[in-house]
């Protein structure tokens, strides 16, 4: 066999796997920005998903684009919160095969609010799920897959330490929010939230509404009030423009943050961050 019979030979055995990995890399699509990260630290060397929506947008009310839609229909799995969060993938995902979504806030402990990625054992638990489906969809990653699960648990216990840490000293300065998505931060690490303006934030806001967020603030001292980017800053300044309270932004999807395997742990310094610069100002 010549030299050049052999290097042919070669180089047609390296394409051919090159086309069978390519061809049979399993393909998930994360709807939100934190499952996102989360979904890429469980996939770690062994491919990389897609994110479904910009982090710009609300989950609760967005349009299906036709590319998105061809997206998900010929992805092997969806990865989202639910029906009760991600309203307009509800008749989607509803219609995908069996085992081609997992839908993470179903039937978890923190069902009554859908942020469940803000609490962080919370995360894990997600970590553990998405491990677990794609290891039957693709056995042959299947230990990889749990040992990034593993792995990736480590660090968000490493990670619930250092937030732990650094809101301790204003875990009991009193605020008010514009929306209520914080709920699984807030309980899980003692912070001390006076009352939320609205829980469906597409919706306007009614003069009761205004009237009763006046009074809380009025009532409880609140130091800060929060809104998030995603939504019209101008609700709640309606709310606050009689009392001197701080205004800040609180992010729990992860405003305009680039997607990538840390997205999960920028996020959560972040909303811990902005908690403390807001609360700590006495």
């Amino acid at each position: 066999m010549t030299l050049l019979v052999k290097f042919t030979l070669a180089l047609a055995l390296i394409l051919a796997a090159i086309g069978k990995s390519a061809a049979t890399e399993t393909s998930v699509v994360a709807s939100i920005f934190p499952l996102h990260s989360l979904t890429a630290g469980v996939m770690k060397g062994a491919g990389e998903p897609v994110l479904l929506l910009d982090s710009g947008l609300s989950p609760h009310d967005f349009t299906l684009k036709p590319s998105q839609a061809e997206l998900l229909q010929s992805a092997d799995l969806l990865i989202w919160i639910g029906g009760d969060f991600e309203y307009p993938l509800a008749g989607f995902a509803g219609n995908l095969p069996p085992g081609q979504s997992l839908a993470l806030g179903a039937g978890g402990p923190d069902g009554r609010n859908p942020h469940i990625w803000l609490d962080p054992q919370q995360a894990k638990r997600i970590a553990s799920a998405i491990a677990e489906r794609l290891r039957g969809l693709d056995p042959d990653h299947g230990a990889l897959y749990m040992e990034n699960a593993v792995a990736l648990s480590a660090r968000i216990d490493t990670l619930e330490l250092e937030l732990a840490a650094l809101l301790q000293p204003v875990r009991d300065v009193p605020y008010v929010v514009f929306h209520d998505a914080f709920e699984p931060f807030e309980s899980h690490f003692g912070m001390n939230n006076a009352g939320a303006l609205t829980r469906e934030p597409e919706r306007g806001l009614s003069a009761g509404q205004i009237r009763r967020m006046r009074a809380t603030i009025a009532a409880s001292g609140a130091h800060c009030a929060f809104r998030e980017p995603q939504f019209d800053p101008h609700l709640l300044d309606v709310v606050a423009e009689q009392s001197d309270i701080r205004m800040a932004a609180l992010d729990p999807l992860g405003w305009k943050l680039e997607p990538e395997i840390n997205g999960y742990f920028i996020l959560m310094r972040n909303l811990a961050h902005d908690f403390v610069a807001c609360l700590s100002r006495r």
